[in-house]
């Protein structure tokens, strides 16, 4: 398998479930006219949060259940766009219910439990993303920096456990990157992602993050790729989690707690991508948490999805861009929380 033809088939994102980026930018871009639309499917599920000094502490499990659609279009042969936005539904079951919050008074007053938190799914769209990518080099390495949003798209819940996410703004900046490695494996690649966004404070309290991805994948057959997958998040700033937040933070930490904690994480998992057909590619990966602090464990993290690649050039036009083109995705998830 020549580097050429592995660069035209090399199809799949980096499949990593709960990575608080607001997009899994690519290293390899459409061709101009070109795009993809991808439809992912995750399933996540956690039972234990990471409590510093302390460790597991089981409060009941939460299941998330995400459904993204994303659109990637080649503005030029150097420059792509991305779109998207994820509708998800969760559910938490365990004997510590968020309670409701009071905020019509001088400070938050708590009372009851409430209802997202009652034993069923609750759904809703979350934070709409947009991302701009600019190739630099494919001359050895491919290397594309990029520049990012995430904002919610509407008003929702962010105290519970089964919130659909943080409801906060985010600035995201970065550098992906990728290389065939065929002089050590035939077959054998890499490609990741660094983005250090500039997240909306809460409280003034500053929570900055550092997102690293990373993808070492062989193809197995020219339509066939098999992935060993790793994401990791560093928060500069933020606060620790305690035991009994509702009577160990004031009441303003513990009103906003989901979107000020200090979350770091190791995820690392595996996945597979299929080429069913030149337009057509399927995709999953399973990943867990290894290591963290704050925030939920991942016990389960499954991902599934499908892409489609299309065209808006005809001819010979068309022909060429098929020819070069190797598409972008984007997998997103509910922020840890």
């Amino acid at each position: 398998m020549t580097s050429r033809t592995a660069l035209m088939l090399v199809a799949v994102p980096v499949v990593l479930a709960a990575s608080s980026s607001t997009a899994g930018a690519q290293a390899w871009l459409p061709a101009r006219g070109d795009g993809a639309v991808s439809i992912v499917y995750q399933d996540l599920f956690d039972k234990y949060h990471q409590t510093p000094g302390i460790g597991k502490v089981d409060n009941g499990p939460t299941t998330s259940r995400s459904m993204l659609v994303d659109v990637t279009y080649g503005l030029t042969d150097k420059i792509a766009i991305s779109f998207g936005i994820p509708w998800v539904a969760a559910k938490y079951v365990g004997p510590s219910p968020h309670p409701l919050a009071d905020l019509s008074g001088p400070t938050p007053r708590f009372y009851g439990a409430t209802p997202l938190d009652d034993g069923t799914y609750h759904g809703t769209f979350q934070d709409l993303r947009f991302d701009i990518r600019y190739n630099l080099t494919k001359k050895g390495m491919v290397l594309t920096p990029f520049i990012g949003t995430s904002a919610p798209s509407h008003e929702y819940v962010t105290l519970a456990h089964a919130a659909p996410g943080q409801h906060l703004k985010q600035l995201q900046m970065g550098v992906s990157g990728a290389k065939m490695l065929d002089t050590v494996v035939p077959g054998l690649f890499v490609q990741g992602r660094y983005a250090y966004g500039f997240t909306e404070k809460a409280l003034d309290i500053s929570h900055n993050r550092s997102n690293i991805d990373l993808e070492v994948g062989y193809f197995v057959t020219p339509k066939l790729r098999m992935m060993a997958l790793g994401a990791g998040q560093l928060t500069h700033g933020g606060i620790d989690m305690v035991l009994s937040p509702r009577l160990n933070l004031p009441a303003s930490q513990f009103l906003h707690h989901d979107q000020i904690t200090r979350i770091n994480f190791l995820n690392l998992g595996g996945g597979a991508a299929y080429s069913v057909t030149e337009r057509i590619d399927v995709f999953g990966s399973m990943v867990r948490t290894v290591a963290a602090r704050n925030g939920h464990l991942i016990d389960r993290g499954l991902s599934m999805g499908l892409s489609w690649s299309f065209s808006a050039r005809r001819g010979k036009g068309r022909a060429i861009a098929q020819a070069e083109q190797s598409l972008a995705k984007c997998v997103c998830t509910k922020s840890a929380s």
